[in-house]
């Protein structure tokens, strides 16, 4: 990010920055299953709910059903 001059908003996790993250509810590092169990997803600042796919907490963003549901 630094070397490409976005470090002011990548690069890094702090208040105020943009982060794309995988939020997992168990260690990987024990098992490696583990990384299947995932809770929420951060892309571009704002967080989903994995199951849903619904915005929370950042927004109210609400999936539509996809034509097979």
């Amino acid at each position: 990010a630094q070397a490409l001059g976005f470090d002011g908003d990548l690069g890094s996790l702090e208040e105020g920055k943009l982060a794309d993250l995988v939020i997992i509810n168990d260690n990987p590092l024990t098992d490696i299953r583990n990384s299947d169990n995932i809770d929420s997803v951060m892309l571009n600042g704002r967080l989903y709910d994995a199951e849903t796919l619904n915005e929370r907490e950042t927004g109210d963003f609400t999936r539509e059903p996809y034509w097979w549901e």
